[in-house]
C-alpha cells in the first residue's frame, strides 16, 4: 500500500510538471503573440539644452535656476547645470562617447576629485565639469556645461 501512495503522488507531480512545462513552451511558438513595439523602449539620453549634439544619460536634470543662455546676432552660448543620481566615472564615461559620436574632438581633460573635459568643433567649444556631492557614488553628481557658438561660421549642432 505505502509504495502505491509513493507511486500515484509520483506521477501526479510528474504529470503536473509535464502539463506545466508544455503549457510554457506553447507560448514560445505562438505566432498570434505580438512583440512589444519598438517605439516603447525607453529614452537612454536627452540633449544639453538646445544643443542637439550634446548628449547626457537621461537620469541628470536641468537645474533652470543657476543655468543661464545667451544668444546675440554672432554668438550664443551659456551655462547649463545638471544633477543626478549618477556617478561621476559614469557619467564621464557617458559624455566622452557620446561626444565623440557627436563629432567633438577632446582638446583636453583633468581628473581628480572633479573632472574637467574640454570639447572643440569647427565653430564651438564645450567645457565640461564634473562634481560629485555628498554620498560619493551614492550621492548626485554635478555637471555644468559651459558651451560657446559662432553662428557667423554656421551651425553645426542644432
Amino acid at each position: 500500500m505505502r509504495y502505491s501512495k509513493i507511486h500515484i503522488t509520483a506521477s501526479c507531480f510528474l504529470l503536473l510538471s509535464s502539463m506545466l512545462f508544455l503549457n510554457g513552451c506553447t507560448s514560445l511558438f505562438d505566432s498570434n503573440e505580438s512583440q512589444p513595439p519598438m517605439d516603447n523602449l525607453p529614452t537612454l539620453s536627452s540633449f544639453a539644452g538646445e544643443y542637439r549634439d550634446i548628449e547626457l544619460p537621461i537620469e541628470m536634470k536641468y537645474d533652470t535656476k543657476k543655468s543661464m543662455l545667451v544668444r546675440t546676432d554672432s554668438f550664443t552660448g551659456g551655462v547649463l547645470y545638471y544633477n543626478g543620481k549618477v556617478s561621476r566615472d559614469s557619467l564621464k564615461s557617458f559624455i566622452l562617447s557620446a561626444m565623440q559620436k557627436n563629432k567633438w574632438k577632446l582638446a583636453g581633460e583633468v581628473s581628480y576629485e572633479n573632472v574637467l573635459m574640454a570639447f572643440t568643433k569647427p565653430n564651438k567649444t564645450c567645457t565640461i565639469s564634473l562634481e560629485e556631492g555628498f554620498g560619493g557614488t551614492f550621492g548626485y553628481t554635478y555637471a555644468a556645461i559651459y558651451v560657446a557658438e559662432d553662428v557667423t561660421k554656421g551651425s553645426t549642432g542644432y
